[in-house]
């Protein structure tokens, strides 16, 4: 027997409310490289180099002349 003025039991189909997505609060920033020369001899005149096959991004802008994987040294 149900009371009177009790609600009755059944179930709620309510949906959740969606989450807002987050803001992003910073910008992806490009790796930064070192200044470009015209020769490696210009780049260590300036303190920079030596730059090594697949680390230094740099090594693609100057020749290896030794073929020795490192320029600029």
């Amino acid at each position: 027997m149900k009371s009177a003025g009790l609600p009755s039991e059944v179930p709620t189909t309510r949906k959740p409310k969606p989450r807002p997505k987050p803001k992003v609060t910073h910008t992806p920033v490009a790796p930064k490289t070192d200044p470009r020369f015209g020769t490696c001899t210009a780049a260590k005149a300036r303190g920079y180099g030596p730059y090594v096959e697949g680390v230094d991004p740099e090594y693609h802008w100057y020749i290896d002349r030794d073929s020795d994987g490192t320029v600029c040294e």
